[in-house]
């Protein structure tokens, strides 16, 4: 099994500003509920350099932020700048460095 860093991209790269805080996500995969017949929710890589600086992984699950479906990219970035802050709260510095940190919000 390949590392993160050599997996193949499954999106390009995007930029969000948080805080003042500028980090680049980019998603993984989606979440499945029921066998992979029904998607519930997406795995993001959030990073502030990356390959530099220690990736947060986001597990993002629909239900518990109100959504269905990935939304759109408006409402997305909220979703996602509630996410980071939760996986901030619970104690991941993204200027660090050393391994992946998984987070799924509450």
């Amino acid at each position: 099994m390949k590392s993160g860093r050599h997996q193949k991209r499954v999106s390009d790269p995007h930029l969000i500003v948080l805080d003042g805080l500028e980090l680049t996500w980019e998603k993984r995969h989606p979440l499945f509920f029921d066998w992979r017949k029904e998607v519930k929710g997406v795995s993001v890589s959030v990073w502030r350099r990356p390959g530099k600086t220690k990736e947060l992984i986001l597990d993002v699950h629909f239900a518990v932020f109100g959504i269905d479906r990935f939304p759109n990219p408006d409402q997305w970035d909220q979703v996602l700048a509630l996410a980071i802050r939760s996986a901030m709260t619970a104690g991941w510095d993204p200027d660090s460095r050393g391994s992946s940190v998984r987070h799924t919000p509450a």
